[in-house]
């Protein structure tokens, strides 16, 4: 499963270096999914893990981070459970099946978005309709067959 802080340190550490403020960025996105300590800690060891020993890089990845924060940033607070209601209610209604749920409900849970996502699915309530959901829900939506 592709979690969206592992997509920031594949943007961070892109040179197999993380500066001062591309870990200040790391802080916010963390803190902007939500991320508990221990799941944040296992998604940094495992990339830890994808780096070679010896790393000749300056942080050159810091560029594409910040974007990708500051992309995040414009909407995911205030939009984030909208989107993700509109992609629970648009999974129920082209079939979801019991994986597709499981997958996408423990991702949606990751970033904070596993209730809204619930309530998309499963309340009986009117959600507007998005037509295009940001590239951010790109891996749900493929769990999902959408």
């Amino acid at each position: 499963m592709v979690h969206p802080y592992s997509i920031g340190l594949s943007y961070g550490w892109s040179d197999d270096a993380l500066n001062e403020e591309g870990h200040n960025l790391l802080n916010r996105l963390a803190g902007l999914l939500g991320i508990e300590y221990h799941t944040r800690e296992s998604l940094e060891m495992e990339h830890v893990e994808t780096m070679p020993l010896i790393s000749q890089g300056v942080g050159a990845g810091v560029s594409a981070l910040r974007s990708y924060v500051h992309e995040l940033e414009s909407w995911f607070s205030e939009e984030g459970e909208k989107f993700a209601r509109c992609l629970g209610r648009s999974a129920l209604d082209v079939g979801l099946t019991r994986n597709g749920w499981k997958e996408t409900f423990a991702w949606m849970e990751g970033v904070g978005l596993g209730r809204a996502f619930a309530e998309g699915a499963w309340i009986e309530t009117e959600v507007s309709e998005v037509s295009d959901l940001p590239e951010f829900f790109n891996h749900p939506k493929k769990l999902l067959g959408l």
